[in-house]
């Protein structure tokens, strides 16, 4: 039986890219259009929709883009970072009339129990509140984890779930005109640069001048001839109107920074108030809970082709992917069984497998490379001997170890070559001659397989994919 070896398969062993990049065999991607293997250099990556890592809500891209890619319903924890629960509580009608903002001390009850709150909460006069016999039921934000609550910021309850919302940043009108600004900014330099190219092509005529419809063209579209133009410069009130003010007199500290002890326990960490960048508390009696960040699913296309090679399921629950073609499914995996110990000047055998990914015979060839594919990979390679010819893997099944089919695939295998032929895998005997003992002995090799299209099922059509593969065997022994 072979035995594998516990080796860094990530960095042992590369398959090469059609850009002659080197990457490991779980990072590269199969066109199934342009026949390649691709690279990560060679797919371009985008964000298909977005998704609540708790609730598990699809959000589009632009509705999650308004949203500041926040869910409005699942909450954070402001001191621990962990998700945040909705709990309930039943509060006698008689003290809903009371709307004192204190705070409650003692631990309320789960969904659906009971409990008498030393501080009557506020009301509100917002619908869906559930009523029952013995009073109103509220509902609170509550942390499984270190036991904040929302009662301990001062907020109050809530008639609904969906009633807790995120205060509103104090720069946001700031940060609203300076969007707007730079935005009008980046449509006056576009047009500048559009003039001044049609200026250096356009040869125009004496009268060119007055048929110039770029001098006529604003921000808003075409107008009339007295207007602004769009590649006008900007004006001086224009840049003062989002120019930040300058002052001398920085905010002077409080009053009880001087009079009050430190107390260690009640001032927040940096993660806390980076959480909240809007305003960094300092004290854990001002934390607010934040929205729950949203989770992207990337979609990755071909560069060449623009086809999808991987696309996951919609359902954000679900680990599947609609689309996936990756290398993994296509080209045999190439793993290092037995590993000797390498000697300067010592020839050694070292035993490698290939692994048939699919379900049907595959012929593959073994070859030597070009010196003009070396040099393209840019690593030093040391001369290899090589098991040189054509071999054929036989399907790829589960229980081929397990049952023992008399009538299988009967193949005559060089001994010289060939250490052991298993149910869809095949191991090659590799001969190395260490010559320094300074680098690692790597090698390179030419594979050739035949790959069986499925693009179109009623027609199948095999064709030849090849790709350069470098083992790396480490550094010999002295």
């Amino acid at each position: 039986s072979v035995v594998m070896l516990s080796l860094d398969y990530r960095n042992v062993v590369l398959y090469s890219c059609s850009c002659s990049q080197l990457s490991p065999l779980g990072e590269l991607y199969f066109c199934r259009h342009c026949k390649v293997q691709r690279c990560q250099d060679c797919v371009s990556s985008s964000i298909d929709s977005f998704s609540c890592p708790h609730c598990f809500e699809t959000v589009p891209v632009t509705e999650a883009r308004k949203k500041e890619n926040r869910c409005g319903h699942c909450f954070q924890c402001p001191q621990c970072s962990s998700t945040l629960t909705t709990r309930s509580v039943i509060v006698p009608s008689e003290v809903l009339g009371d709307h004192s903002p204190q705070k409650r001390e003692p631990q309320p009850t789960t969904a659906g129990a009971s409990s008498t709150p030393t501080t009557p909460p506020r009301t509100s006069a917002l619908s869906g509140a559930s009523k029952s016999p013995g009073g109103t039921k509220l509902y609170y934000l509550s942390c499984t984890h270190c036991r904040w609550n929302s009662r301990d910021a001062g907020i109050k309850d809530k008639r609904s779930p969906v009633d807790f919302k995120d205060r509103p940043s104090p720069h946001q009108k700031r940060i609203e005109e300076l969007v707007s600004f730079y935005k009008e900014l980046a449509l006056k330099d576009r047009a500048e640069r559009e003039k001044s190219s049609k200026k250096q092509v356009r040869r125009l005529r004496s009268f060119g001048n007055l048929l110039d419809p770029s001098k006529f063209i604003t921000a808003s579209g075409i107008d009339s001839p007295g207007s602004v133009r769009r590649g006008s410069a900007l004006t001086v009130s224009d840049i003062k109107k989002v120019a930040a003010e300058t002052t001398d007199d920085p905010h002077p500290p409080p009053d009880k920074l001087y009079t009050t002890p430190l107390c260690l326990e009640e001032v927040t960490t940096l993660k806390q108030r980076f959480l909240d960048p809007a305003f960094q508390p300092t004290q854990l009696d001002d934390l607010w809970p934040r929205p729950l960040s949203l989770i992207g699913r990337k979609l990755h296309r071909c560069k060449g082709c623009e086809h999808i090679l991987l696309k996951a399921e919609i359902n954000p629950a679900s680990i599947r992917f609609k689309i996936q073609n990756i290398a993994q499914h296509v080209f045999p995996q190439v793993q290092i069984v037995e590993l000797p110990k390498l000697q300067v000047g010592k020839s050694s055998t070292v035993i490698i497998s290939f692994t048939n990914p699919v379900n049907y015979l595959m012929n593959f060839s073994i070859a030597e490379c070009s010196p003009s594919a070396i040099d393209q990979t840019k690593e030093v390679v040391f001369p290899v001997k090589l098991p040189i010819g054509s071999f054929v893997l036989t399907p790829n099944d589960d229980l081929g170890d397990l049952l023992e089919d008399e009538d299988g695939f009967r193949c005559e295998d060089d001994p010289e070559l060939v250490h052991e032929r298993l149910p869809g895998k095949l191991v090659l005997k590799f001969s190395v001659a260490p010559e320094d003992p300074l680098n690692p002995v790597k090698f390179l090799f030419n594979l050739t397989f035949d790959h069986k299209s499925t693009l179109e099922p009623n027609k199948p059509e095999m064709y030849s994919v090849s790709a350069f593969v470098l083992v790396n065997l480490g550094r010999p022994e002295p």
